[in-house]
């Protein structure tokens, strides 16, 4: 039986708080109730006030959120950029304002289709942005930003997520994974693409400028294979890729690694957080024992169509928490801690009003904590946890739902 208090959702009474430190809770503040089909969310200063602001896509509308206000300023719609499914926000020229790189056109089973452009702010907040576009990529699915090349410079990182003739059921046509280099953000047609690695059914990545045992700047993918660390090439062609961990057994597409990002524990202790297979129901804890990581420590095998990821140190304990969601039946977002005394990661359910796609997070208030944003695509909302200050009798979850300034 699914039990969901209004307002603090607690998965099990284990959920205790470490001795040592209360564990972290929430202030709930929805900054859009309306945003049908919202897939990916980005912390990122927008407008160079040195606040970070939202960034929110899905559907048919890319839109910031100006903090502290969250007003909500669309840059893309149906006419100009349809079907959004991924963004990276950074200051590519050095005024302070970010431009935003936007995937769209992209259609699940036409894995020929895609777009990328790039996004420029005008004069003022409330101004149209101009778009530039960069090229065609088919089956285009997630875009970061990170120097690859060790220039000094930003590359954009391009992840298809299916090759160019992949079909239901199985996707085997591998995602091409590639980069831009030598980025200008006036001039799109001056940007160099270099091919990184191939991987069948590449759901996300992330850039690493220091990874253990690799001199390069890296990344790393969660595909059908697993996770992949690829290094910048060589020599054009010049693939450096190599399988870290497997992730889940199964048949294609249900294998491998949906997601993925590299944690610390006590001591400096790295660690990767996946969640497996695609679009699955584990969430897993990979330690780095020597040079290798493993085992697999499945922490959690009860969500439905895992899609949400986030590693964070919320308490400044140097111990990093995991945050994780679902959107399919039961959709929450979940809190992970690492309990010392059993050595085991304990659950609090954060939020089960949120068909978790994304989550992200930062410090979005300004008191020197970080902060959590996600957005649900089924639930049609964007959302804020911001933490507040707890006590000992405060065992985590949300405790106020407080609603944006307007």
């Amino acid at each position: 039986m699914r039990i969901a208090p209004p307002l603090l959702l607690v998965l099990a009474l284990a959920t205790v708080a470490r001795a040592e430190a209360p564990a972290p809770a929430f202030d709930r503040v929805v900054i859009d109730d309306d945003f049908p089909n919202a897939y990916q969310v980005e912390v990122v200063d927008v407008d160079g006030d040195l606040k970070l602001d939202v960034v929110a896509l899905g559907g048919d509308v890319c839109a910031w959120y100006q903090n502290p206000s969250w007003t909500k300023r669309v840059i893309t719609n149906a006419q100009t950029a349809p079907k959004v499914i991924s963004s990276a926000a950074a200051d590519l020229d050095g005024d302070g304002k970010a431009e935003i790189a936007i995937a769209y056109d992209f259609e699940m089973n036409d894995p020929k289709r895609g777009k990328l452009l790039l996004a420029r702010q005008g004069a003022g907040v409330g101004e149209p942005w101009k778009l530039l576009p960069v090229a065609d990529v088919g089956s285009i699915h997630r875009l970061r930003w990170g120097d690859l090349d060790g220039d000094g410079h930003l590359d954009l990182i391009v992840a298809p997520i299916f090759g160019p003739d992949a079909a239901p059921p199985v996707y085997d046509d591998p995602a091409r994974i590639f980069a831009y280099t030598k980025v200008d953000a006036l001039v799109t047609g001056l940007w160099k693409r270099v091919d990184l690695a191939s991987r069948r059914v590449t759901h996300a990545i992330e850039f690493h400028p220091e990874f253990p045992g690799v001199h390069d700047p890296s990344l790393l993918a969660a595909n059908n294979s697993g996770v992949t660390l690829i290094e910048p090439p060589t020599a054009p062609g010049a693939e450096r890729a190599r399988d870290l961990l497997p992730g889940a057994e199964g048949p294609a597409p249900k294998r491998g690694a949906s997601e993925i990002h590299l944690g610390r524990s006590h001591g400096g202790r790295l660690f990767l957080a996946t969640l497996e297979p695609w679009h699955g129901t584990d969430v897993v804890v990979w330690p780095l024992e020597g040079s290798k990581f493993g085992p697999r420590q499945v922490i959690d095998d009860t969500l439905d169509d895992g899609h949400a990821l986030w590693v964070v140190d919320l308490d400044s304990d140097g111990q990093d928490e995991i945050l994780a969601g679902c959107r399919g039946k039961d959709h929450r977002v979940v809190l992970y801690r690492f309990d010392d005394a059993s050595k085991t990661w304990k659950p609090t359910v954060v939020d089960s009003d949120v068909a978790a796609q994304d989550l992200r997070g930062g410090d979005l208030d300004g008191d020197g904590r970080p902060d959590v944003a996600a957005v649900g695509g089924a639930t049609h909302n964007v959302v804020l946890y911001l933490q507040r200050r707890t006590s000992r009798a405060d065992r985590g979850g949300i405790g106020n739902r407080r609603p944006a300034p307007r």
